[in-house]
């Protein structure tokens, strides 16, 4: 088995120089213009010449002019069957890379080529490719004429479109239906024979894209030659194939597509196993989540990378991120002309990538989508402090990319290591009761140990509640909120025949409880009276000002997120 473990790439569109490791999968993650889609762009130009370069490819310096050279280096290495780096290529792989394998100083082989695109003073654009013979010193040897055929790139663009790749002679649709077209006329005996196991897998992806009951029409036999016919149909618009003529929708289309892709994979590995000749797949996926409901996102990730030899995709959402592990993130961040890729410790413990998986990714997968980050407690915490923002700032934390994370009691470690090493800025709120400062402390301690790096460079901070007290205790003694909680709590119990007589009466009980009766009430409706008072502080209906509304631990947090933000701190009144 083998993979690229390391791509860089140089002058090629918004990348102005990045470098980047790469695992068997790698989940590309950031903000629209940091570079995802050129990092797949650029594998796409070193592994295959299905895309054309033009002028506007080059990179755009600072005084708006284009550059004059690009280029891409991958670096090739092999893996023993627990996907770890080992020393030599397999004998098959051996031979495919004969004269062209090199070994870094720890005596380990790798296969490395550059693909360099130049523009010349006339306009044209010439390529060239050549072999790496130091990859840490960027030494160039000799020209590579073309890349090994065992070497195919499959892309998944977000837009598919099974005609458009048919007409490009150089893409790999069109490459593997010629081949599989000259395959069968050397060996027409295999035109006929039922591929079975290639439809149970295609029913399935058909049920992951289009729902429960789709699949292949049970009258159309799936073989060789039956495939070919298909894809020459679509190529030539014959209106023979009604079904796809038929399919105006965008997530239609797409679905045919990706099953086209999938045959002819599956097609491709067996034809290679038949042989006996090595072959590597990298299928690269854009924004697979585009016109595909959230369960078929999840399933669809599974199914590509369980196909291919190695996976890389670029995405938004947090469906596509939850079956993915917490190693394989690479998360772009753009600063000025530079792009910063940030990743987990790939020698992370298992236990504590495992915690990651099972508290953020299933359940709060927009943790790696935010643009900074609140840990808080739990739901109680994440409803007050929602509209505590409000009130605040003038609207909803999501408009301004910040999420609010309840941690679910005071395991905070798997949350701050995945912030810390992706540097994404945070604030935890805490409670100050009993050891919950010493408890946090330890943990962000231990964290910063492991990453040895400190959340105060990442603009990142605590922030405990007063002395001895939990949410309750400072909403009670240390704000002046009473009215507001009075209107929640008379809010859990409300309903629409409650007469103005009996909502007197119960603010009049209300009004002589003791804070410390008035805090006793809260922690007994903690699960209710939250998100009520969220709401009424966020309208503040009785306009106050924000001191008067919000505890100074948050306060002091949410002036920390002004300057995330760019927002001048300011008092903000109803």
């Amino acid at each position: 088995m083998i993979i690229i473990d390391r791509i860089r790439i140089n002058g090629f569109r918004s990348i102005r120089s990045l470098q980047m490791p790469l695992g068997r999968s790698s989940v590309l993650l950031g903000a629209n213009n940091c570079g995802k889609s050129t990092v797949l762009k650029a594998l796409e130009l070193a592994l295959s010449d299905e895309i054309a370069v033009q002028k506007e490819d080059f990179h755009l310096n600072e005084k708006a002019e284009f550059g004059d050279e690009l280029w891409v280096d991958v670096r090739f290495v092999p893996l023993n069957k627990d996907s770890k780096r080992f020393s030599a290529f397999q004998i098959g792989w051996q031979k495919e890379f004969d004269g062209l394998i090199r070994r870094d100083h720890y005596r380990r082989e790798y296969f490395a080529f550059r693909t360099k695109f130049q523009r010349l003073p006339d306009g044209t654009i010439t390529k060239q490719r050549f072999i790496i013979n130091h990859w840490d010193r960027e030494k160039l040897g000799e020209e590579l004429q073309e890349v090994p055929h065992s070497l195919q790139f499959v892309s998944i663009d977000a837009e598919e479109n099974l005609r458009e790749d048919l007409k490009n002679e150089n893409s790999f649709v069109s490459r593997m239906v010629s081949g599989l077209g000259s395959a069968l006329k050397k060996h027409p005996d295999y035109a006929n024979k039922p591929i079975e196991d290639l439809r149970s897998m295609l029913d399935s992806l058909c049920q992951t894209l289009e729902g429960p009951g789709t699949q292949l029409p049970e009258e159309v036999s799936l073989t060789a030659d039956n495939i070919e016919e298909f894809f020459s149909l679509v190529k030539s618009d014959s209106e023979k194939i009604i079904p796809f003529s038929a399919l105006q929708g965008k997530g239609s289309q797409k679905s045919v597509a990706i099953l086209s892709i999938v045959t002819l994979v599956d097609l491709l590995a067996k034809q290679a196993a038949l042989q006996d000749s090595p072959l590597f797949m990298l299928i690269a996926a854009e924004e697979p989540e585009i016109h595909l409901h959230p369960n078929a996102q999840r399933a669809l990730m599974t199914q590509l990378k369980a196909l291919s030899h190695q996976f890389i995709v670029s995405t938004h959402s947090p469906y596509v991120a939850s079956v993915c592990e917490p190693y394989e993130f690479r998360s772009m961040q753009r600063d000025g002309e530079n792009i910063q890729v940030r990743w987990l410790p790939q020698n992370i413990d298992p236990l504590e990538a495992r915690a990651i998986k099972r508290l953020i990714l299933r359940f709060r997968g927009e943790t790696l989508f935010a643009r900074g980050l609140i840990f808080v407690e739990g739901v109680t915490e994440e409803q007050l402090i929602r509209g505590m923002f409000q009130a605040y700032f003038g609207d909803d934390p999501s408009a301004f990319g910040i999420s609010i994370i309840g941690v679910d009691g005071k395991s905070y470690a798997p949350f701050l290591t995945l912030a810390l090493s992706l540097r994404k800025p945070f604030c935890v709120i805490s409670d100050n009761d009993g050891d919950a400062k010493h408890v946090v402390l330890k943990q962000l301690s231990d964290v910063e140990r492991r990453l040895h790096y400190l959340a105060k460079n990442n603009r990142s901070g605590v922030f405990f509640l007063s002395p001895g007290l939990a949410m309750e205790g400072e909403l009670v003694y240390k704000t002046q909120l009473k009215r507001e909680i009075f209107d929640a709590l008379w809010a859990c119990n409300a309903s629409s025949n409650t007469s103005v007589k009996s909502k007197r009466l119960q603010y009049e009980r209300m009004a002589a409880m003791t804070p410390r009766e008035l805090k006793r009430k809260l922690e007994k409706k903690k699960a209710e009276y939250s998100g009520f008072l969220g709401d009424i502080i966020a309208q503040n209906p009785y306009h106050q000002s924000v001191e008067n509304l919000l505890p100074q631990a948050i306060l002091a947090a949410f002036k920390e997120i002004s300057n995330w933000l760019g927002v001048p701190f300011a008092k903000r009144e109803g």
